[in-house]
């Protein structure tokens, strides 16, 4: 399995908690930090499945929006990766996993937008950015998905995100929604495996499954 690595100053790296997951789950993995597309094309074909972790914001002008002034930190270099990873993936069928910043990445890849500022775009009754470990609000299964099979139709999440999904991209389409309307969770039509959430499941033992679901396609 593949993970789009997140960049930590000088290196590029994944935070320990998506490590452990995958570990738990049984997964090998290799980290795939930005390079040449014709080296990942390379490397592509050998793996089983792709991880898009979370991270900072996406630059608003992949998806022809100027940046709001909320807009927080951007990294032009690891928006490429990602941008190329998820257009690769969407047309080979690997399957693939988005968490947070990962939802997002595929659905500017895709063709959709974004909120660039969740408040300022009149989410405020639900908590999207929590204080703290625990959880921030529930979501609600709305369509069919793999997501079925770990949890029951409304669920609670943690949630640490101040953009969300605004026009979905052709072809997507949601699987979960959070109170207030915001998707939390989207599938890919007729693709094994392209599930993207909101929430952070490295964080949440008891969503761990989700890391799993590779060897179930």
């Amino acid at each position: 399995m593949g993970v789009a690595t997140q960049f930590t100053g000088e290196v590029w790296g994944l935070r320990a908690p998506y490590l452990e997951a995958l570990t738990q789950a049984g997964v090998s993995f290799v980290l795939l930090p930005p390079q040449d597309p014709e080296r990942l094309e390379r490397i592509l074909p050998h793996l089983d499945g792709l991880l898009l972790p979370g991270g900072v914001d996406l630059d608003p002008a992949l998806y022809g929006e100027e940046p709001h002034p909320a807009l927080g930190e951007v990294h032009p270099e690891r928006d490429g990766l990602e941008v190329f990873l998820a257009r690769y993936v969407a047309e080979k069928g690997l399957p693939t996993l988005g968490v947070c910043r990962g939802i997002q990445a595929m659905n500017v890849a895709l063709g959709g937008s974004l909120h660039q500022d969740l408040a300022s775009a009149g989410f405020t009754q639900v908590q999207h950015y929590q204080k703290g470990r625990g959880l921030g609000h529930s979501v609600t299964q709305v369509a069919p998905s793999p997501l079925d099979r770990l949890f029951p139709k409304t669920f609670r999440v943690n949630s640490y995100h101040h953009q969300g999904l605004k026009r979905l991209a052709p072809g997507l389409r949601p699987v979960a929604l959070a109170p207030d309307g915001l998707v939390e969770a989207v599938l890919l039509e007729g693709h094994p495996l392209f599930l993207g959430v909101q929430w952070h499941p490295e964080l949440l033992r008891e969503h761990w499954g989700l890391f799993r679901l590779y060897s179930q396609v």
